[in-house]
């Protein structure tokens, strides 16, 4: 069972639609969709935007479907000069960039008890992304996504969450996917598509592209259900 995680209506909707054998299961204020895409038995989740939405999600989906995989989805805002909206990203690892336990010695964004800055995503999952996007004649880039409960819109807070943890692109929900999975044994990804540039004129963007690279997210996602 594959798991899959996103935090608006707008980033599993056309994955909901493309289930087949649908069931639906409510737990707390959560939907679970369970069926199969493209013959691979997977439960599809909206989780709500926010950290502490997306770690309850993902917690409940680990115990309740014993997934052996999650792949958290969706847009994310780009940091990285060398990304442009519309564009993939595979994150290698993910951080949390509101974490911050520095007045008392630690590093920032230091996660305790997991002990880390920078979580790893799965290999073998990665392997598998990159391959699809490549037969999709999609160029997909690597590196690390950053996490915070805030929709970033400020030029001058997008340079220190680059500065600070060399992140490539920003979201509010990879990080504590990351984090439960780690914790509970649980190999996952991360799939971001750009839709805007997390500067003043992010939500702009963001309003004007989303349902552009929200599509070429989904495709890209399908197709990897054959490979998986």
């Amino acid at each position: 069972m594959i798991g899959i995680i996103g935090a608006m209506s707008i980033e599993i909707e056309n994955i909901k639609n493309n289930l087949t054998n649908l069931s639906v299961e409510k737990i707390k204020h959560i939907n679970y969709f369970q069926g199969k895409l493209n013959n691979v038995d997977c439960v599809v989740a909206l989780c709500g935007p926010g950290k502490v939405n997306s770690a309850i999600c993902t917690q409940i989906m680990i115990l309740k479907y014993n997934v052996k995989a999650i792949l958290n989805i969706g847009l994310a805002g780009g940091i990285s000069s060398s990304l442009k909206i519309g564009d993939i990203v595979i994150a290698k690892d993910v951080v949390q960039h509101d974490v911050d336990t520095s007045a008392v010695g630690d590093e920032k964004g230091f996660i305790s008890g997991l002990n880390l800055i920078n979580i790893p995503c799965s290999k073998y999952l990665n392997d598998k992304i990159s391959k699809t996007a490549k037969d999709l004649g999609l160029e997909p880039y690597y590196g690390t996504v950053a996490s915070g409960d805030q929709f970033i819109k400020s030029k001058s807070k997008l340079l220190k969450i680059q500065n600070d943890f060399n992140a490539c692109a920003c979201e509010m929900e990879a990080g504590s996917v990351g984090q439960v999975c780690s914790i509970n044994d649980v190999q996952f990804s991360v799939l971001k598509t750009i839709s805007d540039m997390a500067d003043e004129n992010s939500d702009i963007d963001y309003e004007k592209f989303k349902n552009i690279v929200v599509k070429k997210n989904t495709e890209l996602l399908l197709k990897l259900m054959q490979n998986i």
